[in-house]
């Protein structure tokens, strides 16, 4: 019950009899109004006057409390976004990174694997050619390598292999030339990725010179043209999982590469 009402029922009272109340009187006409009206916040012992101050201070306190409740509540808030934020750019520079870093990593595996058809590395191709003209080899199978150029999406290139096959026996070596023609208005920095099929033969198939995995920047409008010297093991001809293939083809895919 509020101070108001209170003085609203008390008030009457005390004109009615117009008389000075003592103290012990105001509580008897007190509690005879409604009793649990004086039982203000627990202190029913205390006047009505000390209950009212005590009741306005701990309003005060409440106040002052529930500012501190929001004042903590919103600096934990901002940790929280602090860190979100941490988070975030941490992941956009990852990102970042690993576009940065795809075509390396991709070459390592590729290698160490053998993965997509990419040729192995465990013996050089100079130790192959060396080995295979000490021990006078010789084959007679002949193998057609034909030729495939791709571009990946978003990148304004010609490319074209300049021949589409070249004939070649096992231990001997080929040269052949892709050719690329920026067409875009700017220059633009490339960079390409291999592969050879059937996978299971690209073990055999060696390249000596090759423009894979370099970048090759390109002015408005300028056109190249990029050798590919490989080898053919001669012992493609001796493996009989080998029997049946007499086509390879190399791929070559060219990907836009951001200039910084």
């Amino acid at each position: 019950m509020s101070i108001y009402m209170l003085s609203r029922r008390i008030l009457p009272h005390v004109f009615k009899n117009n008389t000075h109340l003592s103290k012990s009187q105001f509580q008897r006409i007190f509690q005879s109004i409604e009793p649990s009206s004086y039982e203000i916040r627990g202190y029913s012992s205390w006047p009505i006057t000390r209950s009212c101050q005590l009741s306005a201070c701990n309003l005060q306190k409440y106040r002052f409390e529930g500012r501190r409740y929001y004042s903590s509540n919103t600096v934990v808030q901002e940790k929280k976004s602090r860190k979100m934020l941490i988070y975030l750019t941490a992941l956009v520079f990852g990102m970042v990174g690993c576009s940065y870093a795809a075509v390396p990593l991709y070459r390592r595996f590729c290698q160490a694997t053998g993965y997509g058809g990419t040729v192995q590395r465990r013996e050089t191709v100079e130790e192959k050619i060396s080995r295979h003209s000490k021990d006078g080899t010789v084959t007679s199978r002949e193998i057609v390598v034909q030729f495939n150029a791709d571009v990946a999406d978003g990148m304004p290139w010609k490319f074209i292999p300049t021949q589409r096959e070249v004939r070649v026996k096992p231990g001997e070596s080929a040269l052949a030339f892709y050719t690329a023609e920026n067409r875009s208005s700017a220059p633009i920095v490339g960079v390409s990725t291999y592969n050879v099929t059937p996978m299971k033969a690209a073990v055999y198939f060696n390249k000596i010179q090759c423009f894979c995995f370099e970048e090759q920047r390109l002015l408005p409008g300028e056109q190249v043209d990029m050798p590919v010297f490989f080898y053919i093991d001669p012992e493609f001809e001796t493996d009989p999982r080998m029997d049946g293939i007499n086509n390879m083809i190399l791929s070559y895919t060219f990907f836009k590469v951001s200039e910084e």
